[in-house]
């Protein structure tokens, strides 16, 4: 069913209110009074059955949990946990009275993030971007100038090794048939673990000979296992089909293939070569991230999937900036890996190293700070869980990438309203210290 309309307070009849003991300049309040939630409730009403199941949680609720996850770095099951500890999270997601219980289980913001999906989850982001303009952190000219750029956010996967598949492969096979009832000739298990043990040390000592005979006894093992579970289990359900059929790919894959798998669990993981020198390859999602050119606010972040060329994702990338901030784009500047991009608007698109001569002041101003962009990733990396996804699956790499965008425009946004209270009580220290004023006249 629809949520509820407001989260229900218990114990409030004896209870401070919130007003009386909290700050009213702590800059969790000021923002919880500046945005606009009801936005929310109608973003997400297609979400929810009109007459079936328990009513849900309280849509401000789930959007300021996500907010302070995503502000602060937490994982869900520590942003529950401290959501009970600190007051100020409270009146964040609307709450009155101090709350000594969370009034959800950390599985349940999984379990609502994949019912909206992160196309309405868009929201988030644009809030915060509504929000700066309201609050004259943002002008319309500053939204159509952005820098462009993508980078790879991992998936929480291992480093993918031949040994370590083939054997991953082998113990859920083995499960999967324990669990089925399926009748096997041998499991293979323990044999199976000391080839691939055996396979690491013969690697790590250079003896490769040795470490590929270790890898051809797991893919004959990998293979009895496969034909051993099809002789025996009758009609295949579709999860074990897909195992199956996984198994089998992880088997027969070599080294120079391309499109291979790198992980069982999560099958659309690529493996990415951005020519860093501390990290060759990178197992994970391709993201494209839009920010402005003058304050770095992110005003796009979309997941790219099946690594497309850099200059394939540009006018992706353009139509969710224009699509989150309703201003066209101007002008937007690029690396050299934009060359031959498929951009074909109104836009003009500066790749760095072009020459500047016969450009303005302002305009090579402009293109110095396209390289700012760089720094607000590792910002989104080190500080809004965009270094490694946790969710599953594709919807899971295309939420953590909007609502880690969402995380730092907010991030932005208390850091603005913490300095304003810095200046405004500076400013009114000067003026009681000011001679011309009464009380600094009579001290």
């Amino acid at each position: 069913m629809k949520p509820k309309p407001q989260p229900c307070d218990v114990f409030q009849l004896f209870q401070a209110h919130f007003d009386q003991i909290l700050n009213p300049a702590h800059e969790l309040i000021q923002l919880a009074r500046k945005i606009d939630w009801p936005r929310f409730d109608a973003a997400f009403a297609g979400s929810y059955s009109q007459d079936m199941g328990a009513p849900a949680k309280a849509t401000r609720l789930m959007v300021g949990i996500q907010y302070l996850k995503y502000t602060f770095n937490q994982s869900d099951e520590s942003v529950v946990a401290r959501w009970v500890e600190n007051p100020y999270w409270q009146y964040f997601c609307g709450y009155t009275h101090m709350q000594h219980e969370c009034p959800l289980h950390p599985s349940s913001l999984s379990r609502w993030r994949g019912r909206v999906g992160p196309e309405r989850l868009e929201e988030l982001l644009k809030e915060t971007i509504s929000l700066a303009l309201r609050e004259k952190q943002l002008s319309t000219r500053d939204l159509q100038q952005i820098n462009v750029d993508t980078t790879v956010q991992e998936k929480n996967v291992t480093y993918p090794t031949d040994s370590k598949l083939l054997y991953k492969a082998l113990v859920k096979l083995v499960a999967a048939a324990k669990s089925r009832g399926i009748w096997l000739r041998q499991s293979y298990v323990r044999v199976g673990k000391k080839a691939a043990v055996m396979a690491g040390r013969y690697a790590h000592a250079k003896q490769y000979r040795r470490m590929r005979r270790q890898l051809r006894k797991l893919r004959t093992y990998v293979g009895r296992l496969i034909r051993d579970i099809r002789r025996n289990a009758g009609e295949l359900d579709e999860d074990l089909a897909a195992l199956l059929s996984r198994a089998e790919r992880i088997r027969q894959q070599q080294r120079q293939d391309s499109h291979k798998l790198y992980s069982l669990h999560e099958p659309e993981v690529q493996c990415i070569s951005k020519g860093k020198a501390h990290k060759r390859y990178e197992f994970g999602q391709k993201v494209a991230l839009a920010t402005t050119n003058r304050s770095n606010w992110i005003v796009a972040s979309q997941l790219m999937a099946s690594n497309p060329y850099d200059g394939h994702t540009l006018n992706a990338t353009i139509t969710s900036a224009e699509s989150n901030t309703g201003v066209p784009i101007t002008d937007a500047y690029v690396d050299k890996g934009y060359r031959g991009h498929d951009y074909t608007g109104s836009a003009q698109i500066h790749v760095a190293g072009q020459s500047s001569h016969g450009c303005s002041r302002s305009e090579r101003r402009r293109r110095r700070r396209r390289s700012a962009i760089e720094p607000k990733i590792g910002h989104l990396k080190s500080d809004h869980r965009m270094d490694r996804c946790f969710l599953a699956g594709l919807r899971g790499d295309a939420i953590n990438a909007v609502l880690a965008a969402a995380g730092a425009n907010l991030r932005k946004l208390l850091r603005w309203f913490f300095f304003a209270l810095i200046r405004r009580l500076r400013s009114e220290i000067l003026l009681l210290q000011s001679p011309n004023s009464a009380l600094g006249y009579a001290a």
